[in-house]
């Protein structure tokens, strides 16, 4: 099976994210030595980290909240 058609059959399945982390390890030589669990265990990663984190954005679009980009890490507790 080419690299190419395991790219199309990720994004076929709705796994872009790990489409696309597939694809930057094989062009990276950095992942030529690493154990297959270890470059599997990246691409899960990446994809579950992809879903959570679009997800989040989508129910806060949903929320309509007043300052949308607001975050708790802007707070100034300075008197």
């Amino acid at each position: 099976m080419s690299n190419q058609s395991t790219k199309d059959k990720l994004i076929e399945m709705r796994l872009s994210a790990m489409a696309d982390a597939f694809w930057n390890q094989l062009q990276d030589p950095r992942y030529k030595d690493m154990d297959f669990a270890d470059q599997f265990a990246i691409l899960v990663d990446i994809e579950y980290n992809t879903r959570k984190s679009n997800r989040l954005r989508c129910l806060i679009k949903g929320a309509s909240f007043d300052q949308p980009t607001a975050s708790i890490m802007d707070i100034n507790y300075c008197c």
